[in-house]
């Protein structure tokens, strides 16, 4: 607590006890600054009226911000919004981190010594959030559906899309969920089978964002739904907008998405791992049924999986050692009904 000193005013001595200073949330032009009058004795001053200015002093010593007020006291305490009387505080009234608070009562010098600001005006000069200044702290944005939307057959859908401004290096943290429905409703006899996912290109998914609704051909027709629910997190190389993507991929069968809730949150820094997301990868859905490739989102034109050719040299080798063995043992038994001969 600050304790400043005036010369008298009709035989008073005045002192200047500052209390509080506090910034308005939306940075409206204004600041609050309350304070106490006390005559030399330390009691406070006769309830009433008394004439203040404030000026604020740049690192040169001139006055780059003035502003007279009435204030009234009770019991020594005053309360007044600096900016209020026609004079706002704009944001260049704090570009430079030395700024100094003058304060006279009526006619009396200024008092000494005068009073610099700590961080807590500073606040102004972010102005809002489009500002090249802003700080860097945590910022959301966030998308809510409502409606049902029906996938299209065998092609990546955007369910919803959702941009952000990052003032920095960072991370976005995408979380998404929803409801996964078979409508129309699932035929008994054909499989429907859907995958969603969050990413950051709309015609592909990562290799973790592939979760998967199905409701098997042998299921007895009828309306089926699921809600789900799934995060990801992107790194964020530079300062920008970025957008994300709320994915479904629909396999086969009749499936919609509905009840779409997407919200996105920036942060600046990490304090600890932050895996890279997957790269897009080949998917297999089920043991005969349609095969897509998500590095570039079409379905194979047979519209039945294609064979793994890995998996079949695989299981060829296998035969060949199995023959091999067999053989093996087909000898030890034929030399072995021999020396028994």
């Amino acid at each position: 607590m600050t304790r400043l000193t005036i010369p008298r005013i009709f035989s008073v001595t005045l002192v200047l006890v500052l209390i509080t200073i506090t910034i308005h949330a939306e940075v409206p032009g204004t600041m609050n600054y309350q304070g106490c009058l006390n005559d030399a004795s330390g009691d406070p001053v006769t309830d009433g009226p008394h004439n203040v200015t404030f000026r604020i002093y740049d690192q040169t010593n001139v006055i780059i911000w003035e502003e007279t007020h009435i204030v009234f006291t009770t019991s020594g305490l005053f309360s007044v919004q600096l900016g209020s009387n026609g004079v706002l505080l704009t944001p260049d009234v704090f570009s430079h981190a030395e700024r100094w608070l003058g304060i006279t009562v009526e006619t009396n010098p200024e008092l000494s010594p005068r009073t610099p600001f700590n961080t807590v005006p500073y606040a102004f000069k972010t102005g809002n959030l489009q500002s090249p200044d802003i700080v860097d702290e945590p910022g959301v944005a966030a998308y809510v559906g409502d409606y049902y939307m029906y996938l299209e057959d065998s092609t990546y859908d955007v369910i919803c899309s959702l941009t952000i401004t990052c003032p920095a290096t960072g991370y976005v943290m995408a979380i998404a969920h929803g409801r996964l429905a078979t409508l129309p409703q699932h035929t008994e006899g054909t499989d429907s089978y859907a995958t969603v996912g969050i990413s950051d290109i709309p015609a592909s998914l990562p290799g973790n964002q592939d979760l998967d609704f199905h409701i098997d051909s042998a299921a007895p027709s009828g309306t089926y739904s699921i809600p789900f629910g799934m995060t990801n997190m992107f790194t964020v190389p530079a300062a920008g907008t970025y957008t994300y993507y709320m994915i479904g991929f629909e396999h086969s069968g009749s499936v919609s998405v509905a009840d779409m809730q997407f919200n996105l949150v920036y942060f600046p820094t990490a304090y600890g791992t932050v895996d890279p997301v997957p790269p897009p990868v080949n998917s297999w859905i089920g043991d005969d049924s349609t095969y897509f490739d998500n590095s570039d989102s079409k379905q194979v034109e047979t519209g039945k999986a294609e064979p793994k050719l890995v998996d079949i040299l695989q299981l060829e080798r296998e035969l060949t050692e199995m023959k091999a063995r067999i053989d093996m043992i087909q000898q030890r038994i034929d030399s072995s009904k021999s020396e028994r001969r």
